[in-house]
């Protein structure tokens, strides 16, 4: 085992070369060999470069037999929003990637959009929007697939001095409705 941990040692300094590029005040990155499943070791490495109103981040992990894959982390953010990018590569070429924004609008209400892709090309979108209303809270959320699945969802809570009841309805792309009502009273 020792014989193969100088290899991989070298390996591994080389790689952080490689990830390490530029060095700027706001970036940090380093190779390290750890210890693989069943004890195996793996070569790990990192990068973080941090600007104000940026984040970017690398990790990656290759183990015996050249097994492994990248991740990358992409985030924005500033003016009341926030923008997110993940990105997972593997050895063999296939990927998923993950998006996400969250935005504050001038109405004060907060919405949210998601999306995912599966490394079959699988895709699915989800969005959110959440609101003050004149006695309390409300929620709409909508999701869709690649295959033509889809839903929108509305939830809402309403308080008043004796109650708070809780509104939740659902509807399905092909047509189907939900819809439930709860009523609390409230304790003095």
């Amino acid at each position: 085992m020792n014989a193969l941990r100088l290899p991989l040692a070298l390996a591994a300094v080389a790689a952080g070369l490689a990830l390490a590029g530029e060095a700027s005040a706001g970036h940090r990155s380093g190779p390290r060999l750890v210890d693989g499943p069943l004890g195996r070791p793996a070569l790990a490495g990192r990068r973080i470069d941090r600007d104000p109103g940026h984040t970017y981040a690398e990790r990656g992990v290759i183990g015996r037999g050249g097994h492994g894959y990248r991740t990358s982390r992409d985030t924005t953010w500033g003016d009341g929003r926030v923008d997110n990018t993940t990105q997972r590569t593997w050895r063999n070429g296939a990927q998923a990637t993950r998006t996400g924004s969250a935005v504050r609008n001038e109405d004060g209400s907060v919405s949210i959009n998601r999306s995912r892709t599966g490394t079959q090309g699988a895709t699915q979108t989800g969005w959110s929007t959440i609101y003050k209303t004149e006695d309390g809270y409300a929620r709409d959320r909508g999701v869709s697939t690649s295959n033509g699945r889809s839903a929108t969802t509305h939830g809402d809570i309403q308080v008043t001095d004796d109650t708070i009841t809780v509104n939740r309805s659902a509807t399905t792309g092909s047509g189907q409705t939900y819809s439930r009502t709860n009523t609390y009273t409230r304790r003095d």
